[in-house]
């Protein structure tokens, strides 16, 4: 039996395994005409959403909760 230890000296192995242990970034392909268009479309959609989601806000405050008219007030 292996223990920890002896799996964790070993080099990782090579195949379709070995491409999901981490995270990286090909700079070859974010530097291509395709990756810019890519963080071009991510930057785009992330400030669409957060003006959606103020402008959402926005109405929630003015038409939804109710206000204190005149009358209440006196």
């Amino acid at each position: 039996m292996l223990s920890a230890l002896d799996r964790r000296d070993r080099p990782p192995e090579e195949g379709a395994a070995a491409g999901l242990q981490g995270f990286a970034v090909d700079k070859t392909f974010l530097s291509s005409l395709k990756g810019i268009l890519l963080e071009t479309e991510l930057v785009f959609g992330i400030i669409l959403v957060s003006v959606f989601a103020y402008d959402a806000f926005k109405i929630y405050r003015t038409e939804m909760v109710p206000r204190a008219t005149q009358g209440d007030q006196q």
